[in-house]
């Protein structure tokens, strides 16, 4: 077993079809501890995504190993502010959700995005980038064969992330949604590095930097 953990919006559903498509992996979802408490069934997949902080996984094995997909924080809350109002809550606030992400209050955001990364940073056996991945998809996943192993690679079936909102891949619990093309365009965005310049106001940036600015920089992000 192999947890592949991120906070939202990091990617991880575009690596869980690379999973699949390019390597025949099926994966799984841990979100609720108190929920899936006794329902262990996604214990039998080879992977399981979760937004869990470390100490909320089930089972407490630090010996599974853990692939952490890291995104530049920014980017990140944007994101995760924009799928809230377009998908989550159609018509909420973007700019007052968007605060909401960045200052985390107790309880909310799985504590903010520099805490996630910290506690995770820890954890994983292996930290890779969104950025990335939406470069190299193949030579991003492939980075995983150091801890945990895979098949030989289908390369032909290799998405990008265009592809990603041109076509329905047929994957597990979106593959409904999916097949809207409505539903894929605002689900998988825009793949952009730095989209946070023309979407972050300029006093959401500051909260931003006062939040999470030094794990930010200790990540490698300007």
């Amino acid at each position: 077993m192999l947890w592949l953990a991120s906070y939202p919006r990091s990617g991880n559903t575009f690596f869980r079809i690379v999973l699949s498509e390019v390597y025949g992996i099926e994966s799984s979802e841990f979100y609720d501890p108190q929920l899936q408490a006794t329902d262990r069934t996604y214990l039998q997949a080879p992977v399981v995504k979760t937004h869990l902080l470390p100490y909320e996984l089930l089972p407490k094995d630090a010996s599974i190993p853990a692939v952490y997909l890291v995104r530049d924080g920014r980017d990140a809350v944007v994101s995760t502010a924009r799928h809230h109002c377009d998908l989550v809550k159609p018509g909420a606030p973007f700019v007052r959700t968007l605060v909401g992400a960045i200052w985390a209050r107790p309880g909310s955001y799985f504590g903010g995005w520099s805490r996630h990364v910290r506690l995770w940073r820890k954890r994983a056996a292996l930290i890779l980038r969104f950025e990335d991945l939406i470069a190299d998809p193949l030579g991003t996943v492939e980075q995983v064969r150091a801890i945990y192993p895979l098949p030989p690679p289908r390369t032909d079936r290799v998405p990008s992330f265009a592809d990603l909102r041109a076509q329905p891949f047929d994957f597990g619990p979106y593959a409904a949604p999916l097949k809207d093309s409505r539903f894929r365009e605002k689900f998988f965005r825009r793949g952009k590095i730095g989209a946070w310049r023309d979407e972050m106001p300029l006093f959401c940036r500051f909260l931003f930097y006062c939040r999470h600015g030094r794990v930010l920089r200790e990540m490698g992000y300007t």
